[in-house]
């Protein structure tokens, strides 16, 4: 009993430890792989005796698909209140797409061993060994850890549960509702598919993959999916009718506004991974469950549009894409192209000796003496942004500093490359008042320290 009970101490510090580290450096840099391990055999020995459908009793929190997206999720938890305070539902999809899976994954696992009855974590379609294989996970845990530990984590969301429901009026799954499901029996008889063939047949394939079908009123195949089927409104009513349930929340759409309400508000789709895969403009929104069952939508909104994101990637994409070590064998001296400006009389205080981009090593050198290829804007040139117009008055590209600003505004931007004769000017200091006998004299203003060049980076 003392062994169990020590035990128990040991892993929950460790999970302590793994969270503060998540939260506070995004990584998991300086835990073994033991570490892990330890963690998730606790996990699954936590999951193994938890049903299929799961019941939740209000108030909760309802997250649809993360995606490795680790600083949207802080950020969500900031906003909405974090167990044990607060109750937890969480519809699947958390690794894949996004560079932050593992550290994603780790921390939903250490809350829900610190706070089994206030995390619920349910099974999404990437949670599937063949899935997560091909879109990011697999890669990442090579890159971080080793394939192994990724075989492991896929044998622990086998044991997660499928579906719930919260107070038995409102039933959520990953994908959706599937035209099998009869009574509350048909999912509380269902079982967790722990082979790659059971993920793909059954109740089971439709509640992780299916569809609203929105063109018409009947159940088909997913043709877009290439697996389970689409349902329609008409699905939606009998289910609700027969589980005598008042709404149905699912996760796996990606929504403009993070949520959408559909088939006489009976159907609620929640997407809580804002500004999707880096490619999107879309918001990601968290569903509030109160106690009397009142719902609330807290959304999240990308700071930048889909034509700015549009005009990042781009811009990404072409210095990648002029960045062409000419040694393949990491084991020789690496070297880069760069050009400077024809004129680089202004940049002196920005540029050190070499203007870099894509890394930074001190083993770089000069390639050749051609001028790298002007980036081409994907946006017609009276749509350009500020920083757009910017690259068309350059001479020459491959420069390492940094173009971010508060504003972003053109002429900001020209006094940062040194391309403008408006410089900033300093606000004198306010007037110094007389001391007067009766009282203490006021504290001096404190002085401005002049503002140090920008430093190069990489881009």
């Amino acid at each position: 009993m003392f062994e169990t009970e020590q035990a128990n101490t040991e892993i929950h510090e460790l999970c302590r430890q793994m969270i503060v580290r998540i939260e506070k450096y995004g990584t998991l840099e300086g835990f073994a792989d033991s570490d892990i391990m330890e963690m998730l055999k606790t996990m699954k020995e936590l999951l193994e005796p938890l049903p299929s459908l799961i019941e939740v009793v209000a108030p909760v929190v309802v997250f649809g698909d993360i995606h490795g997206q680790l600083a949207d999720l802080m950020q969500f938890t900031k906003e909405v209140g974090r167990p044990p305070d607060f109750q937890y539902l969480l519809l699947g999809d958390y690794v894949d797409r996004a560079s932050k899976s593992l550290e994603v994954i780790v921390w939903l696992f250490c809350m829900k061993i610190l706070h089994p009855q206030k995390v619920h974590l349910l099974r999404g379609n990437h949670e599937v060994r063949r899935v997560n294989a091909v879109y990011g996970f697999k890669e990442e845990m090579i890159r971080k850890r080793n394939e192994n530990l990724w075989k492991v984590f896929n044998d622990v969301f086998a044991e997660l549960p499928i579906c719930a429901s919260i107070n038995r009026k409102i039933l959520c799954m990953h994908g959706g509702i599937s035209p099998k499901i009869e009574s509350w029996t048909s999912l509380t008889e269902m079982s967790k598919s722990r082979a790659h063939a059971e993920c793909e047949r059954g109740i089971v394939v439709d509640l992780l993959w299916s569809d609203p079908n929105r063109k018409e009123d009947k159940c088909q195949f997913n043709k877009i999916r290439g697996i389970s089927t689409v349902f329609g409104k008409s699905a939606v009513d009998d289910v609700c009718n027969a589980l005598d349930i008042d709404l149905i929340i699912r996760a796996h759409e990606l929504k403009e506004n993070g949520h959408e309400f559909e088939f006489d508000n009976r159907l609620l789709t929640v997407f809580s991974a804002p500004y999707y895969s880096g490619n999107n403009a879309n918001c990601g929104s968290v569903v509030t469950i109160s106690r009397s069952l009142k719902l609330q939508i807290v959304t999240l909104k990308p700071a930048k549009g889909h034509d700015s994101m549009k005009l990042d990637k781009q811009t990404m994409h072409d210095f990648e894409a002029n960045f062409q070590p000419l040694n393949e064998d990491p084991a020789k001296t690496l070297t880069c192209q760069y050009n400077f400006p024809q004129d680089r009389t202004k940049m002196s205080s920005y540029l050190g000796k070499y203007s870099m981009f894509a890394h930074e090593t001190k083993n770089c050198v000069k390639a050749n003496e051609e001028p790298l290829k002007p980036l081409v804007c994907v946006r017609p040139a009276e749509e350009n942004t500020a920083l757009a117009a910017i690259r068309k008055t350059m001479k020459g590209y491959g420069l390492a500093i940094s173009l971010k600003d508060d504003n972003m505004s053109l002429e900001s931007i020209r006094r940062k490359l040194g391309m403008s004769d408006t410089k900033d000017k300093l606000a004198p200091p306010p007037p110094v008042k007389t001391p007067t006998p009766e009282g203490p004299p006021p504290p001096s203003p404190p002085s401005i320290p002049p503002s140090p060049p920008s430093s190069a980076e990489s881009a």
